[in-house]
């Protein structure tokens, strides 16, 4: 069911600040995770642990809870009880990251100052009218890039893919239920990433952008993928998910963070946007790029428009 619009705009709002990167603003709703591989908000500081903080609404109030971690977590400089209430001004630090408790006036004037959506509202129960690919590729456009050590990474192809439906499953199966699932599936792209050379540039709960020296390592991840996950899904029907990818090839920016950035990054998250539940999508460069071996199928083209692109692209999707 999704969540009473009053309930939002009443809902606590967490600052949470890592270095080098954007600060996170999060509606916290119900309940998210926060850590370096986790169904919630990934973060990317090697001092996490995988799962290192959860937060939750408790009679109106944000409730931090420590999962047991290896590096634990502090407030004013103490360990943080098992189980915190966050008032006005506490600051929980973990590893190199901090969270606040944000205070009204403060977001509403830091949100007037920063360009659309670059406050991000962080989970699968609160911002149904997000997809994680749109997620990341919003990180991507809010976050600066200052200073690049290797202003031109030269050509990369860059994949954004994501769970079709993934609130509607979630509520589906429950939280102990969603919680196997996304692991199970984020298992499977980092395996298959590993498996063909590719680098995990960014990931938010189910939506991963990563990027490949070549265009046919990328297709062929994104197929053994789906192949993966169509295995998993006739050996557990009832928790049975399919993703969407978007592969487009292009000169990117790299940033000191190992961020990339440009037109074409944009350009693959859109494309994902497009693309249907199982479907491995690519943009026309792409299939000129690999078509001539051979060795990959192509289904028939499609016209589409892509936010903020322009003109209409053809995009195809591949038979895997």
């Amino acid at each position: 069911m999704s969540p009473d619009p009053d309930q939002l705009r009443l809902a606590p709002i967490v600052r949470v600040e890592e270095p080098n990167r954007t600060p996170l603003l999060l509606v916290i709703a119900s309940s998210i995770e926060i850590g370096r591989d986790c169904a919630g908000v990934v973060l990317t500081e090697p001092a996490l642990s995988r799962r290192h903080l959860t937060l939750e609404v408790h009679d109106g109030t944000v409730l931090v809870t420590d999962l047991g971690t290896t590096n634990g977590s502090t407030l004013g400089g103490e360990p943080l009880k098992p189980q915190h209430r966050l008032a006005l001004g506490d600051t929980v630090r973990f590893g190199r990251c901090t969270l606040q408790l944000a205070a009204p006036a403060a977001v509403r004037g830091e949100r007037s100052r920063s360009a659309p959506r670059t406050s991000v509202t962080a989970t699968e129960t609160v911002d149904l009218r997000a997809t994680s690919i749109e997620r990341v590729a919003d990180a991507v456009l809010a976050d600066p890039l200052s200073g690049p050590s290797e202003p031109d990474a030269g050509t990369v192809t860059v994949v954004f893919s994501d769970i079709e439906g993934s609130t509607t499953r979630a509520v589906e199966l429950g939280d102990t239920g969603w919680m196997e699932v996304l692991e199970a599936h984020n298992t499977i792209v980092r395996r298959m990433l590993a498996r063909h050379g590719g680098i995990e540039v960014k990931s938010q709960g189910d939506g991963f952008m990563l990027r490949f020296r070549s265009a046919r390592s990328a297709i062929s991840c994104m197929c053994d993928v789906q192949r993966a996950l169509a295995a998993y899904a006739a050996a557990q029907p009832m928790n049975a998910v399919r993703i969407r990818a978007g592969v487009h090839t292009g000169e990117v920016i790299l940033g000191d963070d190992g961020d990339i950035y440009g037109r074409h990054v944009i350009m693959a998250a859109r494309i994902s946007g497009e693309a249907r539940g199982g479907e491995v999508l690519v943009s026309s460069l792409v299939r000129e790029i690999v078509e001539p071996r051979g060795d990959v199928e192509f289904g028939p083209g499609r016209t589409v428009s892509l936010k903020g692109l322009g003109v209409e692209h053809l995009v195809h999707p591949v038979r895997w």
